[in-house]
């Protein structure tokens, strides 16, 4: 995956928090209870900013290097892609 690519949510999958304030990963046939990191990462996603556009923001949010949200940013979208739940649009730039 590169920097360029911009991330969305799969067909079928939305975002839902809960009145607890828990955020969950609505997918077909199931769901996935976010941990903070994660929730916040994919309420950015809006399909039109990159991955590098997202890891800028997450670095302005939370005390963290660009380094280490690049790579967790990076292995979770691999992960929910792996699955369906996320699909990255490769930039031709």
């Amino acid at each position: 995956m590169n920097a360029r690519a911009r991330p969305s949510l799969g067909k079928g999958v939305r975002l839902r928090r809960d009145p607890d304030g828990t955020m969950i990963l609505l997918v077909p046939e199931g769901a996935l209870v976010l941990n903070p990191s994660a929730a916040a990462a994919l309420e950015l996603i809006d399909g039109k900013r990159s991955v590098a556009q997202l890891v800028d923001a997450v670095v302005e949010r939370f005390e963290v290097t660009p380094e280490r949200a690049a790579a967790e940013l990076l292995e979770l979208f691999e992960r929910l892609e792996a699955r369906g739940f996320v699909t990255l649009a490769r930039s031709l730039c």
